[in-house]
């Protein structure tokens, strides 16, 4: 399996946002792009079969369908606060939240989460994932995009992950 196959969007949308801020990272080439929800991988492979049927009966079978997992991510430099900063959000909630309760949920470090990525495409979960920041508002929010910019992009690259020319990390 080729790994630039694995298609990664950032969304950046929030509840009280006007449009859809939605940033593909990395697309090699699909003309169709579903996205998804499931509270676990099992599910999410389950439903990944469904779509891609759906579109092999309704005729679209003739060009790729990327069909993209959503996670809800929180990262920090270290595990324990990104744990830390994630509690504080679910204990504080404001009506900006993004997390539904059927979406997947990740709360870790940069490379932890460059790792699932990886494994979800891997063991044919999905062909890749939209990540949506967990905390809906303030600085943790702002650090954990910083991160996802600056540090799980460039692992992802390093995997063959195809660079969008649109969307650079920022310097250090």
């Amino acid at each position: 399996m080729s790994w630039a196959q694995l298609t990664v969007a950032l969304d950046l949308s929030t509840p009280t946002a006007s449009g859809d801020n939605t940033i593909l990272v990395g697309r090699p080439g699909a003309l169709d792009t579903v996205r998804m929800t499931a509270p676990d991988l099992r599910e999410a492979q389950r439903k990944r079969v469904r779509i891609r049927a759906g579109f092999e009966e309704g005729g679209t079978s003739t060009g790729r369908v990327d069909v993209l997992l959503d996670v809800a991510v929180h990262i920090a430099t270290d595990a324990r606060t990104a744990r830390s900063e994630a509690a504080w959000a679910h204990k504080h909630p404001s009506d900006t939240a993004t997390v539904g309760v059927e979406t997947m949920v990740y709360v870790g470090t940069p490379r932890g989460l460059a790792s699932l990525i990886l494994d979800i495409r891997a063991a044919d979960v999905a062909d890749g994932v939209t990540v949506v920041p967990a905390v809906a508002a303030g600085d943790s929010r702002d650090a954990c995009v910083g991160l996802l910019l600056d540090e799980v992009l460039p692992i992802l690259e390093t995997h063959g992950l195809p660079p969008d020319p649109t969307v650079r990390p920022r310097a250090s």
